[in-house]
């Protein structure tokens, strides 16, 4: 054999080497590839089967605290009776104390405990502008204007009072701090937590809106109790009647967050895939 021939055969043995090295390390590569995606299968599927399970208990509570409840159990959940009942209190006794001081007589005690009941309370800012006044760096007080004597006058400035201050309760404040940490919670998809905080808002729209019954009410209650016999007449649920008419709806949205879990979990095609 020439010299030629042997550097031919020397040069394909060397490519031949060449071309099994570069297919063993791909082998190699791709066997240590599958090795690790199993492996990290292996050690984090069960750290993704705890984050799931504690995800699915997030989701329990914000089911269990919408569902099967329409409208009224949703108001029972902020205790709207209850704030509508202190407001109207108020409203009746500064009634009393504009037209018919001396005829009426408010029950002090059950003044107490009715504003014992309250544990906060929210103020517009057009309230704010007309009826509070700052005293030092961070007291504020209520200013207490005379009444006029004239009927006319006494009128004309309680048809023009302003309803902005609106107490609460503990239970209100509760049900809002409960929606804060739903909305807050980093186990909730941030969807849901728009909904939650749609939610949030018509909470605050139906407080808000005890403000705008109590003012409509308090413009009607010289023509509907002009006299102590007929003053008698006056209940709260009238003022709850006139807030059912101004608050915005909590059902719809309620279901529409219920909706949002139940698709995201897939729950109807996990029935249909039983089936």
């Amino acid at each position: 054999m020439d010299r030629n021939s042997q550097s031919n055969v020397s040069k394909n043995v060397g490519i031949v080497k060449d071309i099994f090295n570069i297919g063993f390390f791909i082998v190699v590569a791709v066997l240590a590839l599958l090795s690790y995606l199993q492996a990290k299968k292996t050690i984090f599927s069960p750290i993704k089967t705890e984050i799931f399970k504690y995800q699915l208990k997030a989701f329990e509570e914000v089911i269990w605290h919408f569902q099967n409840k329409g409208e009224i159990e949703l108001k029972n959940d902020m205790n709207m009776d209850s704030i509508i009942d202190i407001n109207s209190f108020e409203l009746f006794s500064n009634y009393v104390s504009t037209f018919m001081k001396g005829e009426v007589s408010i029950d002090e005690k059950l003044a107490k405990e009715k504003m014992s009941m309250a544990s906060g309370a929210i103020v517009s800012i057009e309230f704010a502008e007309k009826y509070i006044q700052l005293v030092g760096t961070e007291t504020t007080v209520v200013r207490s204007n005379e009444s006029p004597n004239d009927p006319a006058l006494k009128l004309a400035e309680w048809n023009d009072r302003k309803y902005g201050l609106v107490h609460f309760t503990e239970k209100y404040h509760n049900a809002t701090v409960e929606m804060k940490r739903f909305q807050n919670s980093p186990l909730l998809p941030s969807r849901l937590k728009e909904l939650l905080k749609d939610y949030t808002n018509l909470m605050e729209g139906t407080l808000s809106a005890v403000g705008e019954a109590l003012e409509e009410a308090s413009k009607n209650m010289p023509k509907n109790f002009p006299t102590a016999k007929k003053l008698k007449n006056f209940n709260p649920s009238w003022v709850s009647n006139i807030h059912n008419d101004k608050t915005p709806k909590l059902e719809p949205k309620a279901r529409e967050i219920l909706n949002y879990i139940n698709t995201y979990l897939g729950v109807d095609d996990l029935a249909k895939e039983k089936v």
